[in-house]
């Protein structure tokens, strides 16, 4: 009886879908003008991608029941018309190779084995659900129920019967022609053992990392001569960098360029707390005033720590940067000024206006100041450099981590505490694959490390890693194990790569279809807006 009634229900189907199928190319639907949507959301050569079959899609995969910031930081709307769309191009090309799929096949599937194919974009996560769908359409004893998967169209989908297998029939298309291409692939068996030796190599280091900033209280010479000699050596390099930064040097409001030094005293400072602290800015003013030097002052008694390592400079400022009281000051000053004391909600300010600059500054002016910044810049990189450089030689030579963690507690000291002081540190195990060191970028602390060679501990330079430098020494390392590399380990390696293979492989197809359809001026997307209404 059940095996009947499924039969019944496809013959119904088949019938409703030619009727459907008619109505579709001989009236408006062929614009896009479907159940359940008349905005189009792509055209992809002559189909139309309609809202309807957006929110259809959406509906299989279930994404409206997330909560709409999950579906927003998730890009689910987007990853959904992506699928669209490159199923509509990958179906394309299957006809053109021959295949072919008739909505008789699809029906059926999806009656006797209560399948859906859906695709989505490039880059889904593979959590997500996509390829095939399952769903159920049984009743309370099992059987086949006609009713709950007509509902389920065109009520849960908003689909008609025969617009539901034509999307369907453009899955299984794009399915054959996802297949076509992983075909195509082929795993060697030197990918598959150098593929097992980055699952498998491992290694643990000791290491010392040195970053620019923490050389920031120290000041690099400061002469014109020094400044000058710079200049000359690095013309091309800041001829770029005032081309990247001309738009800071013309048609300028009123800027003033402004040391300060801050006492603090925000919300949380009691009124005992905010007498002592005012107390202390005029003190700290009165000396200012007297002519004592400003930036020796900044530097020693400003909390501001950033800016204390700069004599409190602040940089130019327009209008509207600083709170409004500091503005008021500021701004009504004239070079070399000092200010009264200022408060603001971060505490209490003693002011000096630096320079006053509106319009265009002038191209040597500009290019001066931009010099001042990138020397400063490379002086604290050799800085770091050199006190890598320096450490790595007395560690090899000693091999002793004990006296380098000594010796780095000792100059750390003498130049303070900070959260960039050089330190010795202990990674866990890591592979080829993995991130040793969390928050920078080690694709150059890989490859120092898996080349070194038999007895060797130490790299012979230090690394680069970003803006900073780094050293270290080797103090474990797992090799892959050969006699470990079994055919049931080589088969399960191959299996893993060759997916992944594959999944690349049609991943570019399609990015070259997309291509290719862009040229053809044949791919136009509308925006798509959120299941919020936004954008």
């Amino acid at each position: 009886m059940v095996d009947k009634f499924k039969g019944f229900f496809l013959v119904l189907l088949v019938v409703l879908l030619s009727a459907v199928f008619a109505l579709q190319f001989g009236g408006g639907q062929a614009e896009g003008c479907a159940a359940g949507g008349s905005t189009y959301l792509a055209r992809v050569y002559d189909q139309t991608l309609s809202r309807g079959d957006f929110e259809a899609a959406y509906s299989v995969a279930n994404f409206g029941r997330l909560p709409e910031e999950t579906q927003r930081s998730m890009g689910l709307p987007q990853l959904v018309l992506d699928g669209l769309i490159d199923r509509t191009l990958l179906a394309r090309e299957a006809r053109k190779v021959g295949f072919d799929v008739s909505q008789d096949e699809v029906m059926a599937r999806f009656v006797n084995e209560g399948i859906i194919l859906l695709s989505l974009g490039v880059g889904a996560p593979p959590m997500l659900p996509q390829g095939e769908i399952p769903v159920s359409f049984k009743d309370k004893e099992g059987a086949f129920n006609k009713d709950l998967a007509e509902r389920y169209i065109q009520n849960g989908l908003r689909r008609s019967v025969g617009e539901f297998a034509d999307a369907q029939v453009d899955e299984y298309l794009a399915a054959r022609m996802r297949e076509l291409i992983a075909s195509t692939v082929n795993v060697s068996d030197a990918e598959v053992w150098d593929d097992y030796v980055r699952e498998n190599d491992s290694a643990k280091i000791k290491y010392i990392r040195f970053a620019p900033g923490y050389y920031l209280a120290q000041k690099p010479p400061t002469s014109k001569a020094a400044l000058d000699a710079w200049i000359a050596e690095n013309e091309a390099r800041l001829d770029a960098e005032y081309e990247i930064n001309k738009y800071r040097y013309t048609d300028l409001d009123k800027q003033v360029r402004a040391r300060h030094i801050l006492v603090k005293a925000g919300s949380y400072a009691s009124e005992e707390q905010r007498a002592q602290a005012l107390k202390r800015a005029q003190a700290l003013q009165k000396r200012a005033a007297q002519g004592e030097d400003f930036e020796k002052l900044a530097s020693a008694n400003s909390e501001d720590q950033v800016t204390a390592k700069k004599g409190g400079d602040i940089g130019f400022l327009r209008k509207g940067t600083m709170p409004e009281s500091f503005d008021a000051s500021l701004f009504g000053m004239e070079v070399d000024q000092i200010s009264e004391v200022v408060e603001t909600p971060y505490g209490f300010h003693i002011i000096k206006a630096v320079a006053i600059r509106e319009g265009d500054v002038p191209i040597d002016e500009a290019k001066e100041e931009l010099a001042e910044g990138l020397y400063r810049e490379d002086w604290l990189q050799a800085r770091a450099r050199d006190a890598a450089t320096s450490t790595l030689a007395a560690w090899r030579a000693n091999q002793d981590d004990d006296a380098i963690a000594k010796k780095l507690a000792t100059a750390s000291e003498k130049g303070g505490e900070s959260a960039l002081t050089p330190t010795l540190e202990e990674t866990v195990d890591f592979g080829r694959a993995d991130t040793p060191i969390a928050g920078i970028s080690t694709s150059s602390l890989l490859d120092a490390v898996f080349s070194l060679t038999d007895g060797e501990a130490f790299p012979t330079a230090p690394v680069k890693l970003g803006r900073e430098w780094l050293v270290f020494r080797l103090i474990d390392r797992q090799r892959p194990d050969k006699e470990a590399f079994n055919d049931s380990v080589r088969a399960s390696t191959r299996e893993v790569l060759q997916t992944l293979k594959k999944r690349e492989m049609v991943d570019l197809y399609i990015q070259q279809l997309r291509t290719r359809a862009i040229a053809d001026k044949a791919l136009r997307v509308n925006p798509l807006q959120t299941p919020d209404g936004r954008s």
